[in-house]
């Protein structure tokens, strides 16, 4: 009998949001794949303070989102393009709702000309939704 697409999926949302530790840890993690950190080499690399690295990190293995050999952190190297993209379009969406603007603009005709579409390429495309 089929199976509803819907009962195969995973709908939980991306465990990581901007200006958290684990976004900075992940993000960190994957622009240097090629390699396996500490807590402490991660701490010393990034802005995590010492004593919140280890609770982060957790956090992410937890969440399936690194991978950890003894105390050495990583991302699977399968995963890699899959949670770069993953960060690259929450980093689309904080742009675009910051470039929003936040009076009554939208009451206002030509305001889609004001709004950025989301780009995950980082360009900044302002052209009018059709």
């Amino acid at each position: 009998m089929p199976v509803p697409v819907d009962e195969l999926t995973d709908d939980e949302s991306f465990p990581v949001t901007p200006d958290t530790n684990e976004y900075e840890a992940l993000d960190f993690l994957v622009r240097h794949h090629e390699y396996g950190f500490s807590p402490r080499e991660i701490a010393d690399r990034t802005d995590i303070n010492e004593s919140s690295v280890a609770k982060t990190m957790r956090r992410l293995e937890e969440n399936d989102v690194v991978e950890r050999s003894d105390e050495i952190y990583y991302v699977d190297p399968v995963r890699i393009d899959t949670i770069r993209a993953r960060l690259t379009s929450v980093d689309a969406v904080v742009r675009l709702f910051e470039a929003t603007p936040d009076d009554d603009a939208y009451a206002e005709a030509g305001w889609e000309e004001q709004v950025p579409t989301i780009d995950s390429t980082g360009g900044s495309d302002t052209s009018s939704f059709e």
